[in-house]
């Protein structure tokens, strides 16, 4: 009998290591879901691909959408599905997808969003992700230089 307590005693012991290896001092801070929805009018648009041309910059489903917060540790990403996109008889058309974010961190004031260096970044506040958003494609470079100035795609403001 004295065996079998033995045996008992051993697996509590290692129930209990494992329990108390589990615990963490970190704070994990409370999250949201949000669904962004990501649109820009495009030079070249394809629906039967789903890859917009920006400017000189193409995007397609799958691109990488990421929200960093105004603390450098909130960090959310998540890859563009097709909403619409609306050809016109040029080529040209207006390019529609959405962003579902799962997991964005509530802690912080402001979020930034941007898909790549090609286009500017944008600030949101937590109660606009919420309730759901519009991040415009615009070029972080000048579209036309015929001007003699920065032009931004239509649709965009500086």
């Amino acid at each position: 009998m004295g065996h079998k307590w033995g045996r008992i005693a051993a697996a509590t012991s290692a129930g209990a290591l494992i329990l108390t290896s589990c615990e963490t001092n970190t704070d994990v801070p409370a999250t949201f879901a949000a669904t962004v929805t990501v649109t820009g009018h495009a030079d070249r648009a394809s629906a039967a691909s789903g890859v917009c041309t920006i400017g000189t910059v193409p995007v397609a489903p799958n691109d990488r959408v990421v929200i960093l917060g105004d603390s450098g540790a909130a960090f959310a990403a998540t890859a563009l599905e097709v909403d619409s996109i609306d050809e016109n008889p040029d080529g040209t058309g207006v390019c529609t997808y959405t962003a579902p974010f799962e997991a964005i961190p509530e802690n912080q004031r402001n979020y930034v969003i941007w898909m790549n260096r090609n286009f500017t970044e944008k600030s949101f506040t937590s109660d606009e992700l919420k309730n759901g958003t519009t991040y415009r494609l615009c070029s972080s470079v000048p579209t036309d230089s015929s001007h003699g100035a920065d032009v931004l795609d239509s649709g965009c403001t500086p």
